[in-house]
């Protein structure tokens, strides 16, 4: 790609990670550190048909424009046509300096060069970069289960190891994912922060890596998944059957007993890949709700105004029992 052609366009920055890894909290360090200097569009993609993560992120009062895609993933064949229509007419409003797409964590981002070099977009974006967030704490427990995210992390350029502070040594991740990926940049994080990349001067910038990821789509890689050589291109991976995982999205304009909830919260959360929300105690007082498995933070917050809205992402998830069970802890007054 001629690199005036490429600035001519705006740079599309691809953020994958699985549940929880932590995309949304990164996107937050980048919203608070370049918000002032570059107009942010932000494409939010979430596998529920909710909106928890996009009010996360209008909470920071940070000034960005979001596109938000829900119930389902925009790389899938139901989605993507409409993705494109819409991302379209988002980019020629807004007119953003850098685009981020955040990836829903189900996602396996087999289409990206369909997007990128649709009719409608090829000539508005540029794919500037791919990133991928991994969870260390987590790492271990899905890498060899859930085959997308060795793909999402096969076609990363810039690869986050996130949640560094929760384990003792990150060798083995890295060997891990140089296994899956040899050619990708490592950087180990803790709290999504960013501040270890000059992001202005990589959007403007652009670097080699990623104009190999738009032009250089044929170059193989080994892998220990298989004893050929395995093609780093999205469009040239076999995608991965839908999962078997369930969602179930609760909405309430009700209060909650908070008691009655954080005991939900902990004995639901260890068995399920994602819990998250908000969930209205009182008029003034509201829980906030950000699980990972067993890793588990309930927040009292203010200010929210919106309705009661727990999103659950897990195995075999039975989307009325939880509900169901969810629901009972309404306050009876």
């Amino acid at each position: 790609m001629d690199q005036g052609d490429s600035l001519k366009k705006v740079p599309f920055i691809l953020i994958t990670g699985f549940l929880g890894s932590g995309k949304t909290t990164l996107i937050l360090d980048l919203v608070r550190r370049y918000s002032g200097d570059l107009r942010l569009a932000i494409v939010q993609n979430e596998f529920a048909p909710g909106h928890t993560d996009g009010i996360t992120l209008r909470r920071s009062e940070q000034p960005f424009e979001l596109l938000e895609i829900n119930n389902g993933s925009v790389f899938c064949a139901c989605l993507l046509s409409d993705f494109i229509d819409r991302l379209e007419p988002f980019i020629n409003q807004v007119n953003p300096d850098v685009i981020l797409l955040e990836a829903t964590g189900l996602a396996d981002p087999v289409s990206l060069g369909q997007i990128i070099h649709s009719d409608k977009l090829t000539d508005k974006i540029y794919l500037a970069a791919s990133w991928c967030i991994v969870d260390a704490a987590n790492f271990h427990k899905i890498i060899d289960t859930v085959s997308r995210t060795r793909h999402q992390i096969r076609i990363a350029d810039l690869i986050w190891i996130n949640k560094t502070d929760r384990v003792s040594d990150t060798k083995a991740i890295r060997e891990r994912i140089h296994e899956i990926n040899p050619f990708a940049e490592i950087i180990e994080t803790t709290y999504g922060a960013t501040d270890q990349i000059d992001f202005l001067q990589s959007t403007c910038h652009p670097r080699e890596s990623g104009d190999r990821m738009t032009t250089s789509l044929a170059t193989p890689c080994h892998s220990r998944e298989s004893g050929d050589r395995v093609p780093l291109i999205p469009h040239e991976l076999h995608s991965s059957p839908r999962p078997p995982i369930g969602s179930c999205v609760v909405r309430s304009n009700r209060y909650f007993d908070p008691a009655a909830v954080k005991k939900f919260v902990v004995e639901k959360s260890p068995d399920l890949y994602r819990l998250k929300g908000y969930i209205r105690i009182s008029l003034q007082e509201t829980l906030a709700v950000q699980c990972v498995f067993d890793h588990i933070q309930v927040l009292s917050i203010t200010g929210y105004d919106g309705p009661t809205e727990l999103i659950a992402l897990g195995p075999d998830l039975n989307n009325r029992e939880f509900s169901k069970q969810f629901l009972a802890l309404q306050k009876k007054n």
